[in-house]
């Protein structure tokens, strides 16, 4: 009896067929691994923008609590009264804005909405949400203990305290090239303050070790607005209290539209609280 050996290989449909099942399974688990990256970062960004957020509200409630404590010093010698009149100076009327400042009129009849923009750079520029509103950031590595000290005296890292609070307190009309949209996530960039030791600011140097690396040179996708509480221009200063708006915005990866978180610190007025 003669056995067929004869062997068949597989044919050109079943090649075809296997190939195909192949790469839509390859197709599908990277499209998996993409998402999985993808949350992952995300989840990261919006961690970090909550940490740069959380950062200015604790810095926020410092100023606020350090100048009710201190109220009863004179101007001069009562450093966080300066800081808060400062901060202060930018309060809107409710009035001005729309929606609690979640969409403010621009010019045009256009109206800026934080939850609802093609990018976050729409915010910045002449005219504009930053540019109109008052924004501004606070430099937390210079919120210094209260030193008991005349301010008109006072002195560090060789500067005096006006100086050292136009560095604290850094306002979009008077900085504008500090504010830009985030390259990566809303957070703050430091250099190093200038000082007459250092003869000048040294941005090249991104080693934190430095002394006086402590001054901020970008302002990226985050900024602070301030509301309070009466519709009259000329007393807004003296409503019974300040919301104070914390935005961040950045273009959050595998995501179209930019991503955004906003908190408000609701500060009383040390003014009128008596």
């Amino acid at each position: 009896m003669q056995l067929n050996t004869t062997r068949h290989g597989d044919t050109l449909i079943e090649v075809m067929l296997s190939i195909a099942i192949f790469a839509l399974v390859a197709m599908v688990t990277i499209n998996l691994m993409n998402d999985g990256l993808n949350t992952a970062q995300r989840t990261l960004e919006s961690e970090m923008a909550r940490n740069e957020i959380d950062a200015q509200a604790e810095a926020l409630r410092f100023i606020h609590n350090n100048y009710v404590s201190e109220r009863q010093k004179s101007e001069n010698y009562s450093q966080f009264r300066k800081a808060w009149n400062k901060i202060t100076s930018k309060i809107m009327t409710p009035e001005q804005t729309v929606d609690n400042t979640d969409m403010i009129s621009e010019d045009g009849g256009n109206a800026f909405d934080i939850n609802n923009m093609d990018s976050c750079s729409s915010a910045y520029g002449n005219n504009r949400h930053l540019d109109k509103y008052g924004a501004f950031v606070l430099n937390t590595r210079l919120l210094l203990p209260d030193m008991s000290k005349n301010t008109e005296t006072f002195s560090y890292l060789g500067q005096n305290y006006s100086t050292i609070l136009s560095h604290m307190v850094v306002d979009y009309k008077n900085q504008s090239s500090v504010f830009r949209s985030p390259s990566i996530y809303p957070r703050i960039i430091y250099k190093k303050l200038d000082s007459p030791a250092s003869g000048n600011n040294d941005t090249s140097n991104l080693d934190e070790n430095g002394e006086y690396y402590n001054d901020i040179q970008y302002a990226e996708g985050i900024w602070i607005n301030a509301v309070g509480n009466t519709s009259n221009k000329a007393t807004v200063k003296r409503s019974d209290y300040y919301d104070f708006y914390i935005r961040t915005c950045w273009q959050a990866v595998g995501s179209s539209a930019p991503s955004t978180i906003t908190t408000v610190v609701r500060l009383y007025n040390p003014e009128v609280m008596e």
